[in-house]
């Protein structure tokens, strides 16, 4: 049942990640307001994806944070089949809705322009990236989950095969103590006949020594 739950649960985060939309709007940023492409991110994402985008960016060139602008700038990059000039590249994170600028070299990237759907497939790219990042953590955690489920079972399985070891060597235990009940049986109705004459004896020994006594 968990397994399953576990998998519909990441169909569920991936059928969210491939529904995702980039939207296109002019917004305002440090170089002015300027058209933008914005994509909702995976939730929980929120503190990791600025950071992941400067590793996810990182194969188009360096990017930078601007702490006075709260930017992320990539300067003078190529990006294939977007433009055949170097682009300068601005992103902001807001809670977990990422905006991108790409200045195309004063004009900024818009669905006027072929490269729009280069653009607007880097942000589905990362959305989908932040998402498998998410899920493979998640399997990390329930791996390391059915390790211990795993290690808890041998421990079970060890312990089980101790009692099972303890109940024969207390089988053999009791079989050796029933027998020696037998033998000790035995051993009191012979030491009873010998009780017996014993008896016998010394009532004997008894009547000599007042015979004596009364010579």
């Amino acid at each position: 049942m968990k397994k399953i739950t576990f998998l519909s649960i990441t169909f569920l985060m991936f059928s969210a990640v491939l529904s995702a939309q980039v939207t296109e709007s002019e917004q305002y940023m440090s170089q002015g307001t300027y058209n933008s492409l914005s994509i909702e991110l995976p939730t929980g994402s929120e503190k990791s994806a600025p950071k992941e985008w400067t590793k996810f960016f990182k194969k188009y060139g360096k990017t930078k944070k601007n702490r006075k602008t709260d930017e992320y700038f990539t300067d003078n990059v190529s990006i294939v089949g977007m433009s055949n000039n170097s682009v300068d590249v601005y992103a902001t994170f807001n809670g977990n809705i990422m905006t991108a600028w790409f200045d195309l070299g004063g004009v900024y990237l818009s669905s006027n322009d072929n490269g729009f759907a280069t653009g607007e497939q880097i942000l589905l790219d990362f959305g989908l990236h932040l998402k498998m990042l998410q899920v493979e953590a998640e399997l990390k955690g329930e791996a390391k989950t059915m390790k211990n489920l795993q290690s808890d079972m041998k421990k079970l399985q060890k312990s089980k095969a101790g009692l099972e070891k303890d109940i024969e060597n207390w089988k053999a235990k009791i079989a050796q103590a029933e027998a020696d009940i037998e033998q000790n049986i035995k051993d009191q109705e012979e030491k009873t006949i010998q009780i017996g004459n014993q008896e016998i004896i010394v009532e004997q020994v008894k009547a000599r020594l007042a015979e004596l006594k009364l010579q």
